[in-house]
């Protein structure tokens, strides 16, 4: 268990520094998630190239788009990804290949 009333299970990796895929939160995210590109789950390594911080909004919106680029092969449709940030689709995007490719 962990200390961190945020993530008491202790599976995030949470910072105070700025949120990298949106420039103003209303209200203001105190705390914000380090992100993994290429998630770990899927070989990602754990290097600083491979991590992005991100508000916990931003976060879920890029692991939501993630699994469309997974259900449809990496052709999402504009239909859906309308729904995300210009960020947000760029993360999910190179995750997405980064999982294909197996590389950074």
């Amino acid at each position: 268990m962990s200390d961190n009333p945020v993530d008491p299970h202790g599976q995030l990796r949470t910072t105070s520094q700025p949120c990298q895929l949106h420039s103003k939160h209303i209200p203001e995210s105190h705390v914000n998630h380090r992100h993994h590109i290429w998630p770990k789950a899927d070989g990602g390594p754990d290097v600083s190239d491979n991590i992005i911080v991100c508000c916990a909004t931003g976060h879920y919106n890029v692991h939501d788009l993630l699994a469309y680029y997974r259900m449809h092969m990496g052709d999402v449709p504009y239909a859906v990804t309308r729904r995300y940030s210009f960020k947000e689709r760029e993360i999910a995007k190179l995750g997405y290949d980064r999982i294909v490719r197996k590389t950074m």
